[in-house]
Parts: C-alpha cells; sequence; structure tokens
C-alpha cells in the first residue's frame, strides 16, 4: 500500500506522536523506509522529533488545514477525491470553484476583526488565510 503526505500527517495528528513502527505497521513499510520517511518529513519542517517520536510543527498544522480545504496532490487519495479545482470549507464542508474564490478584504466590524482572507458563503468560516490565497493565485475582491 502506497501512502501519502496527508495520510502520514493525519496519523502522527491522531496519535500525537508516531514512531517508524506505527508507519511499519499501518502502511506495511520496511523499518528502514518508515525512519527514512519520518526523517524527510522532518528535514521539510512538518514533523519535529519529540520524546515519544515524531510530532506536527505548526507547518506540519497548517498543511493539514491546505489538504482538508483544497486537497493533496494525489488524484487517488480516498481522502481527497473530488476536491479537484474546489475549495472546501473545513467547518462545513461547503465547495466553492477556485475560479470563484475572491480574496475578502480586511474589514472593522462593530466586536471583532475579519481579517482578510477566502471565507465560506454558508458558515462564514475561514477558508484561505490571504497568504495562503495569494499562493493559490486567488484574486482579491
Amino acid at each position: 500500500m502506497k501512502t501519502n503526505k496527508h495520510q502520514t500527517l493525519l496519523l502522527v495528528r491522531k496519535k500525537a506522536a508516531v514512531r517508524a513502527r506505527d508507519l511499519t505497521e499501518c502502511f506495511d513499510y520496511s523499518p528502514g523506509t518508515a525512519r527514512s520517511y519520518l526523517s524527510h518529513l522532518g528535514r521539510q519542517g512538518l514533523l519535529e522529533r519529540t520524546g515519544a517520536g515524531y510530532g506536527l510543527t505548526e507547518k506540519g498544522e497548517g498543511r493539514l488545514h491546505f489538504f482538508e480545504v483544497s486537497g493533496c496532490n494525489d488524484p487517488a487519495c480516498p481522502l481527497c477525491e473530488g476536491k479537484d479545482g474546489y475549495l472546501s470549507c473545513p467547518r462545513c464542508g461547503h465547495q466553492i470553484t477556485k475560479r470563484s474564490a475572491r480574496i475578502l478584504k480586511k474589514k472593522d466590524l462593530l466586536l471583532v476583526v475579519r481579517h482578510a482572507g477566502v471565507y465560506c458563503k454558508l458558515c462564514l468560516g475561514l477558508i484561505l488565510n490571504e497568504a495562503q490565497a495569494r499562493l493559490m493565485g486567488i484574486q482579491e475582491e
């Protein structure tokens, strides 16, 4: 069974910390391959070594959020099916096309500040912050 970054990061989030044997059991990797893959994700800044194994970094959490919204690069990933060309709200699941998505400007409301970003039209939840949206080529409103 071939895994990808998305499934591995989800496993790390679920278990809070993983070791090579966890990848060996879940994805049928050899022990050497599992150690190498964890080290690779660590060099990318997605995982950090802790006393209990490897845990998620802030960048790793951000990558998982990105996967929830737009999916990963693996078209066969069962977690990302149907997201090609769409953004999904992590709160309610509503999908909008990447073409119709727009970055809303920062707005100072009476009690709160709405920061610049892409928001869901149904639940008004933040889908992408301004920096993530710009990286994806989304235009401003």
